[in-house]
């Protein structure tokens, strides 16, 4: 079970919240341009070949590019893949007689379909190739975030002070090695393990 917290980035100097806020807008501009490229085929990959990457100009780096490819997969199979459940229920509701909910459910349906994802709150994943965590130091601040590996000679870190929620999870479960960035905050993972009584539910259901 992976549950998440956010810490602030206000810590952060001008020049290197300047850096993060120009990578964040170049990551979601090549995100909308591959969710453009994805939206009419019929089947999306989940990596993206050289034949999809090499029509994004961008200075974002190789390894960032194939992130930003790999999230656009993931936000428009997701959004086909809830128009396909409305799809099916449609049908349910048409096959039961319950067609009030079915007329219902179709003008959304209608309305979607020719929709594309709204992304632009999208939120850069990076996993441990871009990031370094660093929670051992002697500075003033708990913690940083080393991102590298972006493009155009860019290293950004990051300081940031743990919040009690933060020391909750880290207290009680695995800190992932990637993030989730916004100009505001850096999302960070936890592993933790599931509920006993969720673990006893699931063994009684089996």
């Amino acid at each position: 079970m992976v549950k998440s917290t956010k810490v602030t980035t206000k810590f952060c100097r001008k020049v290197k919240m300047g850096n993060l806020s120009l990578f964040i807008a170049e990551y979601q501009r090549v995100t909308a341009l591959f969710i453009d490229i994805l939206w009419d085929m019929d089947k999306i990959p989940v990596l993206l070949d050289k034949g999809i990457t090499s029509q994004i100009q961008t200075w974002l780096s190789a390894r960032a590019l194939q992130a930003a490819g790999k999230q656009a997969s993931a936000i428009v199979r997701g959004t086909k893949a809830k128009q396909s459940r409305r799809l099916w229920q449609i049908n349910k509701f048409n096959s039961q007689g319950m067609f009030k909910k079915a007329r219902k459910l179709q003008q959304i349906y209608d309305k979607n379909i020719a929709s594309k994802p709204l992304i632009g709150d999208i939120k850069p994943e990076l996993d441990s190739r871009f990031v370094k965590i660093d929670l051992d130091n002697d500075t003033i601040f708990d913690g940083w975030v080393t991102l590298a590996s972006l493009g155009n000679k860019l290293t950004i870190k990051i300081p940031f002070k743990k919040t009690k929620h933060f020391n909750k999870m880290l207290a009680s479960g695995t800190l992932k090695a990637g993030v989730r960035l916004s100009k505001d905050s850096i999302t960070f993972g936890f592993e933790l393990e599931e509920p006993k009584e969720r673990r006893s539910e699931e063994h009684t259901s089996e």
